[in-house]
């Protein structure tokens, strides 16, 4: 009967490909998780759960939290744009009021026109609007969900837009879910020229 056995130089080599192998999959495991990570030790308030902080914080998390993924590949921040937050907010407010978990609620106009009731693009010839909706338990999972949806994705890391406004609020856009578990997002991405 025929037995393999390894010498003592080989178990030793047999061992270290093991441990190789095992910190591989570790540093790989790390690294996966490091960017939301490190987001959140930059962006106060990324892992802040309905009611812990103001809404004013959780729009900044969320302002915070696009820059983040979008510095982390390369692309220029957003500026942070008060009548474009007009224009989130607005449509953040009616999905809530509505339970419309659409781009346009019956009774309100689409995001073209929502934007330019805001003023934003007077005296500017050029101009492009794509906008992220979405309900989650914090900013950083909002992220996360948006970063695995193509459409959302496109918009968070277009390379062409220069401006951005934050709209939030307590609760989900659908009668079915339970709104204290909740927060909802519109963001608004845009780039404009004379």
């Amino acid at each position: 009967m025929a037995r393999d056995r390894l010498t003592q130089g080989g178990q030793r080599a047999a061992g270290l490909l093991w441990l190789g192998g095992l910190t591989l999959v570790l540093s790989l495991v790390l690294a996966a998780g490091a960017g939301l990570t490190t987001a959140s030790a930059s962006c106060p308030h990324a892992g802040a759960h309905t009611h812990q902080v103001s809404l004013g914080k959780l729009r900044k998390a969320m302002a915070c939290l696009v820059n983040h993924e979008r510095g982390s590949r390369g692309l220029h921040k957003l500026d942070s744009n008060g009548r474009l937050e007009r224009a989130a907010q607005h449509h953040t407010d009616a999905m809530l009021a509505k339970d419309c978990f659409r781009h346009r609620c019956p009774g309100e106009p689409g995001l073209g026109r929502r934007v330019k009731r805001t003023g934003y693009t007077h005296g500017y010839r050029r101009f492009r609007f794509a906008e992220n909706l979405g309900y989650d338990n914090t900013p950083r999972e909002m992220i996360r969900r948006w970063l695995r949806s193509g459409f959302n994705r496109r918009n968070l890391l277009k390379r062409r837009f220069r401006d951005v406004g934050v709209g939030v609020g307590w609760g989900t856009p659908k009668a079915s879910l339970p709104d204290r578990k909740f927060e909802t997002y519109t963001v608004v991405f845009a780039w404009r020229t004379r």
